[in-house]
């Protein structure tokens, strides 16, 4: 935006230095002052016109480019549109002041090649401001269209055939006891299908974990008959254990129901949630 706006400024600034008054004659100026503002002129033209040519090769270039190349190519070419910008109104600005004797309205007796040189400056700057225009467009296309490479987030080596486990699905979990002592070390069973003296007892209702996100325990919901005697209580992690049999998956334990329910209710004050 911004090279535009200094474009079109550009060329108001040529326009009104070259308005000449048809009822005035030009006033007459050392002819060495003439020199020095012709070349000033001329120099500021030559800069607008190779800022322009730099705006338009970044533009190519953002074309070209994907991502945050394109993004610094469409950056270059606004830079250079600027430069373009700058140089046109010095052009301007110099040729302005070229017919200026001594007590003369500046802008008299311009002489032509001047003002050819402030008009080309001024064109190489619009040319500028469209290039760097073109560039940020370009820049734009590229960064919608560029592929965006997946990070590596080192997922887990999940699969179907060694799936993992969401923790919805641990607490609907039952939890079962198999009315062992439960001082009888724990071993995990090679059964085929579950013990007949198994008792469903309670069932996993959240999972617990540390500030380190491991998991620490886990509250048992053990549920009384119609909800009357239920209560949630804490366990640890070594307490009950995972156990498939054939399509089954389910927590087991040594202890006993009545034991679970001799436990201290779970203190939710003791957890974020």
């Amino acid at each position: 935006m911004k090279p535009l706006v200094i474009a079109a400024t550009t060329l108001a600034l040529a326009g009104s230095a070259f308005a000449q008054t048809e009822t005035t004659p030009p006033a007459e100026m050392p002819a060495e002052q003439v020199e020095d503002a012709a070349t000033a002129t001329e120099q500021a033209a030559d800069q607008a016109e190779q800022a322009a040519d730099q705006a338009e090769q970044a533009a190519d270039q953002a074309a070209e480019e994907t991502g945050d190349a394109a993004a610094d190519a469409a950056q270059d070419a606004a830079e250079a549109a600027d430069a373009a910008s700058d140089a046109a109104n010095d052009a301007t600005g110099a040729a302005a002041g070229m017919g200026a004797a001594p007590g003369a309205p500046a802008g008299d007796a311009v002489p032509e090649a001047a003002e050819d040189a402030a008009t080309d400056a001024a064109g190489a700057a619009e040319e500028a401001a469209d290039a760097a225009g073109d560039a940020a467009d370009a820049a734009a296309d590229a960064s919608a269209e560029a592929p965006v490479t997946p990070p590596d987030v080192n997922p887990p080596a999940i699969s179907e055939a060694e799936p993992g486990v969401l923790s919805s699905w641990l607490t609907s979990r039952r939890i079962w006891t198999t009315n062992q002592p439960s001082t009888t070390e724990w071993t995990e069973p090679a059964l085929e299908e579950r013990p007949a003296e198994w008792q469903d007892i309670a069932k996993v209702n959240d999972i617990v974990l540390d500030d380190s996100a491991q998991v620490v325990g886990y509250v048992a919901d053990i549920g009384g008959f119609l909800g009357i005697g239920a209560k949630k209580v804490l366990l640890g992690v070594d307490a009950i254990h995972l156990v498939t049999i054939s399509n089954d998956t389910f927590f087991a334990t040594n202890y006993t129901k009545a034991e679970l329910e001799a436990l201290p209710d779970f203190d939710e004050k003791t957890v974020r949630k």
